[in-house]
């Protein structure tokens, strides 16, 4: 079960990466943005963000355990900025590019800095935990990049 739970990262970014590049369009986003670009903000990194700051805020302990951390307080934070973040991307997805470019720095911000933390993690400790080393790393790595492409 937890490898399933682990996988809704980049099954959230495959499914976003599938309909954005068949062009199929998000119906309520703003349709200035390209298919891939609402795709990606909505669902890969709106809901997954949502799904992120529900899980720190109301797993903690077994989300600290998928990730090879003791849990912390500081997973409260981590769900604020999660919760901030996929509130931010959903509605940038109606707003248009320039809520898009705001998003995108955000997300950037956050995410790139947390796959550091994560690479750092696997090579200082050899931390090769699910949740630390698998899904969530490359999301935390190919979300931002890929909105970057697609807003471009």
């Amino acid at each position: 079960m937890s490898y399933m739970i682990a996988a809704i990262p980049m099954l959230l970014y495959t499914a976003a990466l599938i309909l954005g590049l068949t062009g199929t369009p998000l119906g309520f986003a703003d349709q200035s943005l390209p298919p891939l670009a609402q795709w990606i903000l909505f669902l890969s990194l709106g809901i997954q963000s949502l799904w992120a700051a529900f899980a720190h805020s109301m797993m903690r302990q077994r989300v600290a355990d998928s990730i090879g951390w003791d849990a912390s307080p500081f997973q409260l934070e981590i769900a604020g900025a999660n919760l901030g973040i996929g509130l931010g991307a959903i509605a940038a997805s109606m707003l248009g590019g320039p809520a898009a470019w705001a998003i995108f720095f955000v997300s950037a911000g956050f995410l790139w800095s947390a796959a550091a933390t994560h690479l750092k993690d696997m090579f200082s400790e050899a931390n090769f935990a699910i949740n630390n080393a698998g899904p969530i790393f490359w999301w935390d790595l190919l979300t931002p990049l890929t909105l970057l492409i697609a807003i471009w």
